[in-house]
């Protein structure tokens, strides 16, 4: 892929603050772009010296919008501006910084027209110079589902439907003699600030196979870690099949839910790395973990010791708290890149949920980038979680059963 690297002197600078800032990793989560305001400095002509402050001033404002206190930005030469962000990665971060740069061509040349529209993703940082790789702005616009933008959202990673037959559901007997199944769905995570899916996510739901009873994720205590190691790796398993097959700063992130106490042996670390086969490259770039387990009996140095490992295994970490006094108190002081809510969890009517979403809400503020509520049962809660001041959220599906399946 042809780079476009930024002046060297400016990209020292850059790389600097990127070091401070975690750059490498929000490199490789496609959340680090550059935007280009060329097409208003060569429309303005000789009028652009004493034009360039104003557009500045616009510049930031739209920034000062769009971006959160945990994102960055800073204006990289005369036209460039690099952002950084925390909470968004992949193609929703690339959607930010097209909607910062299409409001700034709108508002000073009248219309935002593709071919003024660059976007660059930061690539790499190497001997004082910033590489970066062109986006296609196109692609990024039809992201945005909800907008007037013609084209569909983006499509998930083609799967073969004989693999997925394989793979869903999946059944075992438990240590205890219970015969279990697990269906797996995936869900669509969406991003409240900027309207679009963010990511994919799976979701697996475990039950008695003889009396139908759902075992969910916070009763997972009561099963064996062998038992926990198996519905892991079937998970796991499941979810190699939605990695994208290539590398690239569009490919959807992917989110899969695991125990912390499969995560923190070495066996349950090298299943990951070794996931259905796929090479562990794919599951740096985009797969991110959920750890579903973690309680208030959980030690705070190793929980922190087995995210820093994850870490460098997968793209980010997640971690799932139940609602109630204290929520996040086991999760103080962890780095984590979400914090989770799932509304299965969430017992009562709908004022009820919507009161504990609230609550989640002012507990997890400014815990990490990432703050979500997943398995809704309606999309009104959105506005409920936009409130909270949580930045995604996503519907529950059913289970994806042979016929709903796919097609290659």
């Amino acid at each position: 892929m042809n780079t476009a690297p930024v002046d060297r002197l400016n990209a020292a600078d850059v790389a600097a603050m990127l070091e401070r800032f975690g750059g490498h990793d929000l490199m490789g989560r496609g959340a680090v772009n550059i935007i280009s305001l060329a097409a208003i400095r060569d429309r303005s002509g000789d009028r652009w010296p004493r034009k360039q402050p104003d557009v500045w001033a616009y510049v930031e404002r739209r920034l000062a919008e769009h971006l959160t206190y945990q994102d960055l930005a800073q204006r990289v030469g005369e036209t460039d501006y690099l952002i950084a962000m925390t909470s968004e990665e992949g193609v929703a971060a690339q959607a930010v910084a097209l909607k910062v740069l299409e409001e700034v061509l709108m508002h000073f040349l009248g219309a935002a027209e593709p071919r003024d529209m660059s976007v660059r993703a930061v690539t790499s940082l190497a001997n004082g110079e910033v590489s970066c790789a062109p986006l296609d702005p196109v692609f990024i616009l039809q992201t945005r589902p909800r907008e007037a933008v013609a084209g569909p959202p983006p499509e998930r990673p083609q799967v073969d439907p004989e693999d997925l037959r394989k793979r869903n559901p999946f059944s075992f007997q438990a240590a205890a003699g219970l015969a279990l199944r697990i269906d797996f769905a995936v869900e669509e995570v969406h991003s409240l600030k900027h309207d679009m899916t963010a990511a994919l996510r799976i979701e697996p739901t475990v039950t008695e196979t003889t009396t139908g009873r759902v075992v969910p994720a916070r009763a997972f205590a009561r099963l064996s870690d062998d038992d926990m190691l198996k519905i892991d790796q079937a998970t796991l398993d499941f979810a190699a099949l939605f990695l994208p097959r290539v590398d690239g700063p569009n490919q959807p992130a992917l989110i899969v839910p695991v125990s912390f106490r499969s995560m923190a042996t070495r066996k349950g670390r090298a299943m990951l790395i070794n996931c259905a086969g796929v090479a562990a490259g794919r599951v740096k770039a985009s797969m991110m973990l959920e750890l579903v387990d973690i309680d208030r009996g959980a030690p705070l140095a190793r929980l922190i010791e087995v995210v820093g490992l994850l870490k460098s295994v997968c793209r980010g970490v997640f971690a799932r708290v139940q609602p109630g006094k204290a929520a996040v108190a086991p999760l103080t002081g962890v780095r984590l890149l979400g914090v989770t809510l799932d509304a299965a969890d969430l017992p009562g009517p709908d004022s009820r949920i919507a009161s504990q979403i609230l609550e989640f809400g002012r507990q997890a503020r400014g815990m990490a980038p990432a703050l979500a509520v997943q398995g809704l049962p309606s999309d009104g809660f959105f506005a409920v979680a936009e409130t909270a001041g949580l930045t995604h959220a996503s519907l529950r599906v059913a289970s994806m059963t042979l016929e709903q399946q796919p097609a290659a």
